[in-house]
């Protein structure tokens, strides 16, 4: 009776990791609704500084319960470098989903591993196999599909859409690639403060520059993003500090599931087969591309220290 006790109960600590990335994955697609809700004529250099306003907040909260931390000199200089490029993938998300069908920007992001094969050659010197050159042929055929099936079908897809939603899979690549390099030897909770705080503090005169007001229904709504987006990066960075990455890693995609839930139920979206025809090409060659021990998290994965 006690080994089956003991064999329930280590079944369930086998799949907590798991559960918490999916629910962190839940909350990040909530948060990417709330977002392309505030519409087109939304400043995204505001929305995207008082997202990080926020969840500089509420990282700093954690960064205090679970201190004392120490910030070095190396911390500062390669979080900077990182939130700078993270800035720019935040910014190019937000405004793709704010200018195109949630769940086409979606799967445009899921291209990020493939683009990281690319970086990690020219930053890491790391070389670039037969299988990662088919991953990367295979993926480009996924995003054509997605596009011109939009296209033909009359979506509301623009080739500015496209472009930010591509952009913002590279700049997330170009981060995941400087995290792997400079081997983050910060805690958890460092990690996370440190890219939204240093993100706020650099967007800050744009965000006082292009200041246009806000009611407060949307500051409520900006506290929620700040709140969701810092919880789910927090509960990304246990899972996989606790689980293999490759066991974690395609949970991402159940992201596709939540963004066609949201697109449906809250924005009258209806995506066509060739977008989720795309979508299987494009994990398909993500899932190629994931070679053994690279902690591919293709839009928000976070290096935990001992990963």
């Amino acid at each position: 009776m006690s080994d089956a006790t003991g064999r329930t109960a280590d079944t369930a600590a086998s799949m907590r990791p798991a559960l918490v990335v999916a629910l962190s994955i839940f909350l990040l697609s909530g948060m990417d609704a709330i977002v392309k809700g505030f519409g087109p004529e939304s400043s995204i250099l505001q929305i995207v500084w008082l997202r990080y306003v926020m969840g500089a907040a509420f990282a700093f909260v954690v960064f205090l319960a679970t201190g004392p931390h120490r910030i070095t000199r190396q911390s500062l200089k390669s979080n900077g470098l990182r939130a700078s490029v993270m800035i720019v993938a935040a910014g190019s998300f937000f405004y793709a989903i704010t200018r195109m069908p949630l769940v086409e920007a979606v799967t445009l992001s899921f291209t990020a591993p493939i683009f990281m094969i690319l970086i990690a050659r020219l930053i890491l010197g790391e070389p670039v196999t037969t299988r990662a050159i088919g991953a990367v042929g295979l993926g480009f055929v996924g995003i054509v599909v997605v596009v011109a099936g939009d296209f033909g079908s009359g979506q509301a897809l623009t080739p500015a859409g496209i472009a930010a939603a591509l952009l913002s899979a590279i700049a997330y690549a170009l981060g995941i690639v400087l995290l792997r390099k400079h081997s983050a030897h910060d805690a958890i909770p460092v990690l996370i403060f440190m890219q939204a705080i240093l993100a706020a503090i650099v967007l800050t005169p744009v965000g006082i520059a292009t200041w246009t007001g806000i009611g407060m229904h949307d500051l409520i709504a900006f506290v929620v993003v700040g709140l969701l987006g810092t919880t789910g990066h927090l509960l990304i960075a246990w899972g996989f500090k606790h689980a293999e990455a490759g066991r974690l890693a395609p949970l991402e995609y159940t992201n596709l599931l939540w963004a066609t839930a949201f697109a449906m139920l809250f924005f009258q979206e209806r995506p066509g087969p060739a977008t989720y025809l795309g979508a299987a090409l494009i994990i398909l060659a993500c899932l190629i591309a994931t070679r053994p021990g690279w902690p591919i998290f293709p839009r928000r994965r976070y290096t935990a220290p001992g990963d």
